[in-house]
């Protein structure tokens, strides 16, 4: 039996500063692992938890799958001093913890419905080995309704215990982004909500403890509120990049620069357009469907966001034409190009795939007969070759006589190359897309180039 539900907040503080509370963390891709890395630092003591062997082995030896800036060496810290231990066996760590916190991923299936698979079994391991007295606190990416659909039917099945009474509920997601999540979890406000007032109060004491002082941790007032929290944050993202793309897109057809109307625009302090490109990408689109299925449980059409997202789809097609016309200015066709193709991630300065459209327009450019030579600073020739495209392992090999080159993905890198040196190591005439506002138009246009960038009408005329 655990006493977690009995401490006071400034009690839990205390125990898990001096390493009497002990946190199962199940679930080790980043965003879990982070959550392990913080409560450990903290002080308590730490067991993360993955169905994979082979997760739970690069764990140990200090790495995370896929990588995240300095993680793994903060945590081999951990692991060497035995405060964090990773493990595959989750019965275990949970029979010896104080608070269960789930991490595990979610996802959608074929059919574009989600998929809580994870989750269900994730669930299942907890209530086989829950203590009474311990707090369950999901951080998992889910609908509205499902931590108590899923999580609290299925744990209460296999434990014989009942949220509220015999152990703590809550709910809090995971406010950060790819490439800085330490940091965006120790600074950004932290959202929670409980099952009842005492699973909300001793939660928000744990959460409060993994947070810089100055840090809020804003209770909300049930767990259905707290889960709509990020799934509102990123449907409000999608649809404000979408919006940027769809007028980006616009300006390219009536001959004007968007960048140059976008900056005069969001001089009303009611207007914040933001910056076009190739979509939104990562596991935003995903999350949405969480939302609008829901919704449609409930008969209610999210029309806004299911047109956001069918516009952000469109993106990848759009990139591809951007291509396609710069190519053909050039008088030649994409079966006849070589093309030097800058930047797989889904996000600038992070080595993480998935989800990225920027590897959809590589795809479908060589599905076009483009020869493609692929180069990420973040990405061995090897890793990109495994993702099904040639990679190499540099630009100026990725340069090396190329007649048309796409600035895909704003890694800083790439904010540092020239003219001059794209100049000297392709054929002419030049086709260049730039799909991250990097190089000058009219720069460009002047120095031979044929240019073309999204949101860029003037230069495409």
């Amino acid at each position: 039996m655990s006493t977690m539900m009995k401490l006071t907040p400034t009690q839990v503080v205390r125990k898990i500063k001096e390493g009497e509370l002990r946190v199962a963390v199940v679930g080790c891709d980043v965003k879990g692992l982070s959550t392990a890395y913080l409560f450990a630092e903290a002080g308590a003591m730490v067991v993360g938890v993955d169905q994979s062997l082979e997760v739970v082995r690069a764990v140990r030896l200090g790495r995370s799958m896929p990588p995240e800036p300095q993680l793994g060496e903060l945590l081999i810290k951990h692991v060497k001093s035995g405060r964090f231990t990773p493990t595959t066996e989750a019965l275990e760590a949970v029979r010896e913890s104080d608070v269960v916190n789930i991490t595990v991923p979610t996802s959608v299936d074929e059919n574009m419905r989600p998929n809580y698979s994870s989750l269900f079994k994730a669930a299942e391991n907890i209530g086989k080995g829950l203590r009474t007295g311990s707090l369950v606190v999901v951080s998992s990416t889910v609908g509205p309704g499902m931590t108590e659909e899923v999580v609290r039917k299925t744990v209460e099945n296999y434990s014989g215990l009942k949220a509220g009474p015999d152990f703590g509920l809550a709910y809090t997601p995971i406010r950060a982004s790819a490439g800085t999540v330490i940091d965006d979890m120790r600074t950004r406000p932290r959202v929670v909500g409980g099952l009842d007032e005492r699973s909300l109060e001793v939660a928000a004491a744990v959460l409060g403890a993994i947070l810089k002082p100055e840090v809020r941790v804003m209770k909300v007032r049930d767990i259905k509120t707290a889960e709509v929290v990020e799934l509102f944050e990123n449907t409000y993202r999608l649809v404000s990049v979408t919006l940027s793309n769809e007028l980006a897109t616009l300006c390219e057809k009536i001959g004007v620069d968007y960048y140059a109307a976008r900056d005069a625009a969001v001089t009303d302090e009611h207007c914040h357009l933001l910056l076009p490109g190739a979509g939104v990408g990562g596991q935003i689109p995903e999350n949405l469907l969480l939302l609008t299925s829901v919704a449609e449980d409930y008969g209610v059409n999210l029309g806004l966001t299911r047109s956001a997202s069918k516009v952000n789809d469109e993106m990848v097609g759009h990139g591809v034409k951007l291509v396609m016309d710069a190519v053909r200015a050039c008088g030649r066709t994409l079966r006849r190009s070589t093309v030097a193709f800058l930047g797989v991630s889904f996000k600038p300065n992070v080595k993480e795939a998935r989800g990225s459209r920027s590897l959809e327009v590589l795809k479908a450019l060589m599905r076009k007969g483009a020869k493609v030579n692929a180069y990420d600073p973040y990405f061995t020739p090897e890793e990109l070759q495994a993702l099904g495209i040639p990679g190499v392992s540099g630009i100026q090999k990725a340069l090396d006589g190329a007649n048309c080159v796409v600035l895909a993905v704003g890694h800083t890198e790439f904010s540092k190359i020239s003219l001059g040196k794209i100049r000297s190591q392709t054929r002419k005439p030049i086709a260049l897309i730039d799909f991250n506002n990097f190089i000058d138009p009219v720069e460009a246009e002047r120095s031979g180039f044929i240019y073309r960038g999204v949101g860029r009408g003037v230069w495409t005329r």
